[in-house]
């Protein structure tokens, strides 16, 4: 028979083992964590690390439109494509990215929007000085992004911004802002489209649809006897540059989800969608296609993992019929 003594040893002994193996288990959670943090912290500065090589570096990406209904005259016809410059500069003045367009000789530089960062205070007179230096290469057209529209709807967060950026452009810059421009070859023509979307059509976190009829409100019906192309910062809503009949859409905006992962593509866009399906590339609703621009800058996050700023180079080589 065992007396309370022993009893009270037996309970003190299964208390000391439980309290040990809680401890043990403590400790191997405590060691998990560690080398769980070590590992992120690792991860973090690879990405930093690989980030500031990656956004001074420059990428030149080249495509071909073939379309049967680019007019004759414009056979070869070659666009360079700028976006989201975000304020960065490739060398003093961006001399090196102004030798890369340069070399390219476009016959046209179609700039969709985010050249500036839409934060109070910040400088607009570099970026202007740069886009006025491309009218020395071809001729520049240019339309907003979301944070020039910002930047011009706001005077009272932004300040004088947008005044300044007004007052410095060149009248050379063709400012396509909700406007429409004639590029004329002998007796043909395409037709090219500036296009601001308003700031409900930039919310985060959910798609919004496009109003019925917003583009026609705009640039009427479409003449699907011409070739039009849209210069459209936001990538989203290709399905309804496709419907009013846009032939050719040029867009950025995406950052080409600033990660890129093989198979996956972009991780994250500015609308915090995660994997956005239009991320950076060539892509086609039934026989109309969009460029879409990885970008050149960043803005509040500077993270560029396998996504190199592009330059984009596109030229237009219409099948034979």
């Amino acid at each position: 028979m065992m007396c309370d003594g022993d009893l009270a040893y037996m309970f003190l002994c299964n208390a000391m083992e439980k309290f040990q193996l809680k401890e043990i288990q403590m400790n191997l959670c405590l060691n998990i964590l560690g080398i769980l943090s070590i590992l992120g912290v690792a991860c973090l500065s690879i990405i930093l690390i690989i980030s500031y090589f990656e956004n001074r570096k420059l990428l030149v990406t080249k495509y071909s439109i073939n379309d049967n209904r680019i007019p004759d005259n414009f056979r070869g016809f070659h666009i360079v494509q700028l976006s989201d410059l975000h304020n960065a500069s490739f060398d003093e003045a961006n001399s090196k990215l102004y030798g890369v367009i340069n070399e390219l000789a476009p016959d046209i530089i179609v700039i969709t929007g985010d050249m500036i960062i839409g934060k109070p205070g910040m400088d607009v007179i570099q970026v202007v000085e740069f886009m006025n230096s491309l009218c020395k290469i071809a001729p520049v057209y240019f339309s907003m992004g979301n944070h020039e529209l910002r930047v011009s709807l706001y005077a009272d967060t932004y300040g004088n911004m947008w005044k300044v950026f007004m007052e410095h452009i060149s009248p050379d810059v063709h400012l396509l802002f909700d406007e429409t421009a004639d590029i004329i070859r002998g007796d043909e023509k395409i037709s090219l489209y500036g296009l601001n979307l308003t700031p409900e059509l930039y919310k985060r976190f959910k798609h919004t649809p496009m109003p019925e009829n917003y583009l026609s409100e705009l640039f009427g019906t479409c003449n699907r006897k011409n070739y039009h192309i849209f210069m459209a910062h936001n990538p989203d809503y290709f399905p309804d540059y496709v419907k009013w009949g846009a032939n050719l859409t040029f867009s950025g905006h995406v950052h080409g989800g600033m990660i890129r992962i093989p198979w996956l593509g972009g991780a994250l866009s500015p609308m915090i969608h995660f994997f956005p399906k239009y991320d950076k590339g060539v892509f086609q609703i039934g026989e109309q296609y969009m460029v879409l621009s990885g970008g050149l800058g960043n803005h509040t996050f500077k993270f560029r993992v396998n996504n190199l700023p592009e330059v984009v180079s596109v030229t237009l080589n219409a099948d034979e019929m």
